[in-house]
């Protein structure tokens, strides 16, 4: 039993320390923008154009989600790298918050453990302590 409580307790702070070290990222200081970008390869339907041998168009695009709705925006090559500068890290942000809920499902399954682990042995316990044997064998040397 405790072997079980003492594995228990060591997975609880390990579990801790890998929460722990998501708060860097919660903490920082950047700006956030809610989208992603990506390269969008496309045809423009010319017909002897290079495309329509399979080389294909390309541009990036932001899709992003403000005010609402969703929106796809073209930005200039000079946009793009401040952009990435604000997409990365909201990437990064809701990449941690996800691991941060399994961590919180993982430590309170942790804590459950641990607390009928707990109780259990208080249980083994009581029943030593009620148990009219062990009463009598503890009782008072002098009878």
């Amino acid at each position: 039993m405790s072997r079980e409580l003492s594995s228990l307790r060591s997975q609880l702070r390990e579990t801790q320390q890998q929460v722990l070290a998501l708060l860097h990222t919660f903490l920082a200081r950047e700006p956030l923008l809610p989208g992603a970008l990506y390269t969008l390869r496309r045809k423009c339907g010319k017909a002897n154009c290079r495309c329509t041998r399979g080389e294909l168009h390309e541009s990036t695009v932001l899709a992003y989600r403000g005010q609402g709705r969703s929106r796809n925006v073209s930005p200039t090559p000079d946009q793009i790298e401040p952009l990435r500068k604000l997409t990365e890290p909201y990437r990064r942000a809701r990449q941690a918050r996800t691991q941060l809920a399994r961590l919180q499902r993982q430590l309170l399954t942790l804590v459950d453990q641990l607390e009928a682990a707990r109780v259990q042995e208080g249980e083994a316990t009581y029943r030593k302590l009620r148990d009219p044997k062990s009463r009598a064998r503890s009782s008072n040397p002098r009878r």
